[in-house]
């Protein structure tokens, strides 16, 4: 009998977490508005043509590149967002006001700016 050389579980499971990182890949991206398909496309594209290698290649140079910093929570949409961005990625709603004198970014439900110290209305 003869065999073909091709293994359909490691193909299966290369193209598999291929996907699953995509995914996660842009997820995270979205919300830390740092082009998502991009990299999902890098993920799924590195699985097709490397393998697991190519795919593991791609995360490890998104771990390195990826805008570091606290996700918080949207209080319009409830998805993660990083920490200094003014509008939610997801839903485009404001998560930060401008200090009036100032004119730096302040949390919404902030009453006192923390930069100038100046009262807001």
């Amino acid at each position: 009998m003869e065999t073909t050389g091709i293994s359909w579980p490691i193909i299966i499971a290369t193209i598999a977490g291929g996907a699953l990182s995509a995914l996660w890949v842009f997820q995270d991206g979205r919300g830390r508005d740092y082009n998502p398909v991009l990299w999902a496309v890098g993920c799924i594209f590195s699985a097709l043509t490397v393998g697991l290698y190519g795919v593991l290649a791609v995360l490890v140079a998104y771990f390195i590149l990826r805008p570091r910093g606290e996700l918080l929570i949207c209080p319009h949409c409830s998805k993660k967002y990083i920490y200094n961005l003014a509008f939610c990625p997801h839903c485009r709603k404001p998560v930060k006001k401008e200090c009036l004198k100032c004119h730096d970014l302040m949390e919404l439900d902030a009453e006192t700016c923390p930069h100038c110290r100046t009262r807001t209305a």
